[in-house]
């Protein structure tokens, strides 16, 4: 079939009388057309009889082939095709078995799918599907509380005062249009089959007997041969799913009560897991199958199914079949509206943390449970505040998996509380045009959140105060930071991060760097080191990024412990990297200052890290910034090399000379500034103009002091030296005579000769 624009055609008719080659032309393609159909339907009724007596791999082939030659939305499947795939799913190859399972769910998608578009395959092309179930709701004009009212509809868990659902997500989040789709809270059976799909369908149920059912279930829960396909089957629940709604419209002799008493047999006594994996297959098609049929129907199939999977999710997890569950609940409750699914987000949502219980992985799994929950209703969700409420008033719970639990959850409570809502695109624009040229601050805090935030960090202070230094055993500073950390990572990994920006310089720096100087807890300084490398690489807007740098500014320059001095500046090599052409003038300006003058850090390591900073700085800056920042601090070193000489030693009855160890530490700070700019282009051919005279600076002012000043002066003329061995044949024609005889002595006389 071919959809043609008639109107289009028209204005480009000849205007002689084609009509005849066209009927000609279109009667050969059509004749050609039957001719190959006719064909291909033969062939594929014979790859059917072949595959009856084939060897199993043989009859795999011929099950993909058969399905494609046999299978069209005009005519759907012979008989011998349906027969052969609805017994071959009960087959006793496993290999064998998954192809008949795929064909047959193909067979069942077709009639569905043949029946959605009014049995007409131009519906098809043109997606007009037919679908009594679908609303088309408007979105009043001018009707401010039109998103409160909507979102206030989740939180009645009741279908039946329900005006519509709502399966997707989109509708509203951003923006509202003029109308959005919705479906009816009570669906109307779905009925509307002709002939053809209802012979398919008769044939199909007439094979779908206890024994057949008994017998697929038992497969479901055989223990697979292969590792990797000890998984929930997306394959088994689809073809389940169709077989539970031609059984809800009683086209086969399967009952409801045969599916309750089968599936309780599957499950047993739920000591094994394979018993748990088609228990969750078949609790999945029920559900997700009956979520959106008649209320008489999905009631039914509820009342049984989520009563079982509750009592599992409450009593018989185990790390073995906790993926199984989750993926169920996953398929349940991801593509459809929560009220859909009330029984099971009602009863989850109100689980709360028991500081008794010393079953941690009982209460982790239920945690994670609600964080699937949570993550799949997205904004819907609207029963998160007494949830919050209690996770964040346990924050120090003793048990690991709780507390990272906890921690996506309170992490993936806040993503979804983010919406705008714009009445249309027109206001939309015009918001984002009035807020700025970057439009609206997306994720901006709110009052709310910035005063938990805020008494979560007092208490973690208040904790930190009580806890004895040096404890051995968890306290719950070290519990509580560790939940605080987890929420933290999972947020700064995620789109929402620029939402926790306002906290970055007060209290998360200072704070990060405590929880990082407790040696006791290996664990709470590698999550605490983690989460604090996440700050400089979140995206700040133009200007955003002073109080950070500040914050770093302040650490690194008043900090008492050197280690938390030396970490400062860790960020401060990103910040200055991830910003280097949005950073205004001012900002850059401060760090180059800050690491100068940690140049002269009491602290060896601080000042040796400090040198590699600013040699770093400085080559990835651009010409226009490096050239004049170069002359500033070349000028600088120079003149604190000149006015700290090395101290001479106290000669008897002179005057006691000034302090010895500083005025050492303010040349090796100077020593170290000028080698970080030879340090910044190490492989420049030609060298800058500017190195020679400072290479001589080094060599014949510095190079021959005692201690660690002369150390770092040999070590910065060497290391030019064995970067430019391959290169200097040219370079050394840069060099005066009178600078090339100062190097000399320094090392490498025999080379500079």
């Amino acid at each position: 079939m071919i959809i043609v624009n008639q109107d289009l055609v028209e204005q480009i008719r000849p205007t002689e009388d084609c009509s005849r080659p066209i009927d000609n032309r279109h009667n050969f393609i059509v004749q050609r057309r039957e001719r190959v159909e006719k064909n291909k339907a033969a062939l594929g009724l014979e790859l059917v009889d072949m595959a009856k007596e084939a060897h199993w791999k043989i009859a795999s082939r011929c099950v993909i082939f058969a399905t494609n030659l046999c299978l069209r939305f005009d005519t759907l499947a012979p008989p011998e095709f349906i027969k052969l795939v609805a017994q071959g799913t009960n087959d006793t190859h496993p290999g064998l078995r998954a192809s008949y399972t795929s064909a047959f769910t193909s067979v069942f998608e077709a009639v569905e799918m043949r029946a959605a578009y009014d049995h007409d395959y131009r519906n098809y092309l043109l997606e007009k599907e037919k679908d009594r179930n679908k609303l088309a709701i408007e979105v009043k004009k001018g009707d401010k509380d039109f998103t409160d009212r909507y979102l206030a509809a989740f939180a009645d868990s009741d279908p039946n005062k329900a005006e519509y659902m709502v399966d997707s997500d989109h509708p509203g989040w951003l923006v509202w249009g003029k109308k959005f789709l919705a479906s009816r809270a009570k669906p109307d059976p779905f009925t509307e089959y002709d002939e053809r799909e209802a012979a398919v369908r008769s044939q199909i149920g007439k094979m779908l007997t206890r024994d057949w059912l008994k017998t697929c279930f038992d497969y479901l829960k055989q223990e697979p041969r292969d590792a990797g396909a000890d998984r929930f089957r997306m394959g088994n629940v689809y073809m389940l799913m169709h077989v539970f709604d031609l059984m809800h419209y009683g086209g086969t002799e399967i009952t409801l009560d045969d599916v309750k008493e089968l599936t309780t047999d599957v499950y047993g006594d739920g000591s094994d897991k394979h018993q748990h994996r088609a228990t969750s297959e078949i609790l999945a098609a029920l559900m997700a199958g009956s979520s959106d049929d008649p209320l008489e129907f999905r009631d039914k199939v509820w009342g049984f199914a989520a009563t079982l999977m509750l009592k599992i999710l409450n009593e018989d997890l185990t790390p073995e079949n906790l993926q199984y569950w989750v993926s169920c609940l996953h398929l349940t409750v991801d593509p459809k509206d929560p009220r859909r699914s009330h029984e099971l987000v009602d009863t989850l949502s109100s689980f709360r943390l028991d500081m008794s219980s010393n079953a941690a992985f009982k209460e982790s799994s239920k945690v994670q449970v609600l964080e699937f929950i949570i993550t799949d209703a997205g904004w819907h969700f609207r029963h998160e505040k007494p949830i919050l409420e209690d996770f964040l008033a346990h924050i120090d719970h003793p048990y690991k998996t709780v507390r990272e639990a906890m921690g996506r959850v309170i992490a993936t409570i806040y993503r979804t509380r983010y919406h705008e809502s714009f009445e249309n695109v027109d206001r939309l624009l015009e918001a984002n045009k009035e807020a700025s040229s970057l439009g609206i601050r997306p994720y901006k805090c709110t009052e709310e959140f910035d005063a938990t935030m805020r008494e979560i960090f007092d208490r973690l202070e208040k904790w930190r105060k009580e806890r004895t230094p040096g404890q051995q055993t968890p306290s719950s500073y070290t519990s509580g930071s560790k939940t605080v950390l987890t929420w933290l990572d999972s947020t700064l990994s995620s789109q929402e991060c620029t939402q926790l920006m306002p906290f970055f310089p007060e209290p998360y720096m200072e704070q990060l760097l405590h929880m990082m100087d407790v040696k006791e807890d290996p664990e709470l300084m590698r999550l605490a080191y983690h989460v604090y490398r996440h700050l400089p690489n979140i995206p700040f807007r133009v200007g955003e990024d002073g109080p950070f740098i500040d914050a770093l500014v302040r650490i690194g320059k008043s900090a008492t412990s050197w280690h938390q001095r030396l970490r400062s500046m860790v960020n401060m090599q990103v910040i200055y990297f991830r910003r280097l052409f949005l950073i205004e003038k001012k900002q850059r300006d401060i760090l180059f200052d800050a690491v100068s003058d940690m140049l002269a850090d009491a602290q060896l390591e601080v000042r040796s890290c400090a040198s590699a900073t600013l040699a770093g700085m400085i080559r990835c800056s651009p010409k226009r910034i490096r050239d004049p920042t170069i002359q500033l601090l070349k000028k600088r070193y120079e003149n604190e090399l000149r006015l700290n000489p090395m101290p001479k030693r106290k000669l008897p009855g002179t005057e006691t000379p000034v302090d010895t160890t500083k005025q050492i530490v303010r040349r090796h700070a100077a020593v170290l500034g000028l080698g970080a700019l030879i340090e910044a282009f190490p492989y420049a051919t030609p060298p800058p103009s500017w190195m020679p005279e400072v290479l001589q600076i080094l060599a014949t002012r510095a190079a021959s002091d005692p201690g660690v000043v002369g150390k770092a002066t040999k070590a910065i003329l060497s290391d030019f030296k064995k970067t430019r061995q391959d290169s200097w044949s040219v370079d050394q024609k840069y060099f005066t005579q009178e600078q090339l005889e100062d190097l000399e002595g320094v090392l490498w006389k025999s080379y500079f000769a």
